[in-house]
């Protein structure tokens, strides 16, 4: 995996910050597959194709405003690439600031992201490659 690949993942979490959904999804395949455990979310589920990225950022409609998706660090892990992800954002009605860092494994096809599956840290998303 080149630094070209790395650059497609960063531009691609820079433009869903940016809430630029439809530019962000042009770096991501049209067969996406996301994948969010129970053990990571309230409502866990698999979000596929671009219709399902964009049914999961239309979950955070009327809930959280200000969404930030920061990579704090990236590795190159075989395949895949796993970043530490910090995400942003402050409740809706409650004004509370939200903060969570999370660990995602992504995988590129043909230069777009292809699936992307998140864990609680990143020794958890290393063991998952494994």
């Amino acid at each position: 995996m080149g630094a070209s690949d790395t650059d497609v993942v960063l531009e691609a979490f820079r433009l869903f910050a940016d809430g630029e959904l439809d530019t962000a999804l042009e770096l991501v395949s049209d067969h996406v597959v996301i994948e969010i455990p129970g053990d990571m979310s309230a409502e866990p589920d698999v979000y596929e194709g671009h219709v399902g990225a964009r049914r999961y950022f239309a979950g955070f409609e009327g809930t959280l405003d200000d969404l930030g998706f920061e990579p704090l660090e990236v590795e190159q892990n075989g395949e895949a690439m796993t970043m530490w992800v910090r995400f942003t954002g402050r409740g809706v009605t409650s004004g509370i600031e939200v903060e969570q860092y999370v660990a995602v494994n992504v995988w590129l096809s043909d230069g777009k992201i292809a699936r992307m599956h998140p864990h609680p840290d990143m020794d958890a998303a290393r063991d998952a490659l494994r």
